[in-house]
This record gives C-alpha cells, structure tokens and sequence, in this order.
C-alpha cells in the first residue's frame, strides 16, 4: 500500500510544476507548485502524529487515501474540461499534499501493529526504500512522461495507484 502511494506521490512531485508551467511563465508560481506539495508536511506533520495516535490507523490511511484520489480526479476534470488554472493545481497540491501527511504518518506507524518486534528494523527498510524508489526515484520520471503523452494522464495514474492502496490497506485484517 504505502509503495503503491508513493509511487503516486512521485508522479505528483513533477507532474504538478510541469502542469503550472504549462499555465503560466512565472517562475515563482512553478515553484509554489512543488512547495505547495511540502509545505503540509511543515504545518500539519506534528499534528498528523496526534490524529494518527487517536484514530484507528488503517481506517485513517484509508480515508486519507480516499480523499487524495478525490482531490486529484477534481483535477482531472478541470483537465479534462479545459477549465483550470493555476489556482486549481496549487489547491489540489496542497490539499493531496495535506492527505498524504495523514496517511503516510498513520502508515508509518501501522507498521509495529503489523511485524514482530524482531521484523521491525526490516520493516522499516522496506518501508523507506519504497519511498525512495517510488516517491524520489521512479516517480517523478514517470510523472514528466506522463505528462508529455498528456497534461492529464500522470494525475489519471495517481488515482490508480492511491486506489490501489486503498484497496491494499483495506485487505488487512
């Protein structure tokens, strides 16, 4: 689940500024583009631990994962429709942005409930090479040749690849 994400993830971190330079010759709003991504992390991620702490955390990666497959079809058919703006892209960035806190903060802490004490430093790793694979690695790449075969098929992609996760995270018992 949490690789499926990131996978997502990284296709989001290029499709979006090459999305909001599509729409526009400013510099500072591609940027805003790939902040609006992170900054979530910075004014939610201490927050995202509480919720996580309180909630049931597979129903909360879920619910996350959900909402930024809505977020993000939101998108697709501004795309589709021809009717977005660079507004648009930087609300759904920051807003996916907000959802991927909450779901990979409670995934990363799912994962004790889910392995042997013994298991968890091998967990970890698997967890953090699918970050690194998915999220900084492959994904991106993946995003900018999605985006050059269509502006909407790296956010199409995304969705597959958060609804699979949904679907995968709901498979635990």
């Amino acid at each position: 689940s949490s690789w499926t994400s990131n996978v997502g993830d990284g296709i989001a971190l290029s499709a979006a500024p090459l999305l909001i330079a599509s729409l526009t010759t400013s510099p500072l709003l591609v940027a805003a583009g790939a902040m609006m991504q992170f900054l979530p992390w910075l004014l939610f991620g201490l927050f995202a631990g509480s919720v996580a702490d309180h909630f049931d955390r597979r129903r909360l990666v879920m619910i996350a994962n959900g909402f930024r497959a809505i977020v993000v079809l939101g998108l697709v058919a501004f795309l589709v429709t021809g009717n977005v703006s660079v507004w648009v892209v930087l609300a759904t960035a920051f807003l996916y942005g907000t959802a991927e806190v909450l779901a990979d903060t409670a995934g990363s802490t799912l994962l004790p409930m889910l392995v042997r004490p013994v298991d968890l430093g091998v967990g970890n790793a698997r967890l953090q090479a699918g970050f690194l694979v998915g999220n900084q690695l492959a994904g991106p790449p993946i995003g900018a040749f999605l985006f050059a075969v269509g502006s909407f098929w790296p956010f199409a992609v995304q969705i597959v690849c958060v609804a699979l996760a949904v679907l995968l995270i709901s498979r635990i018992a």
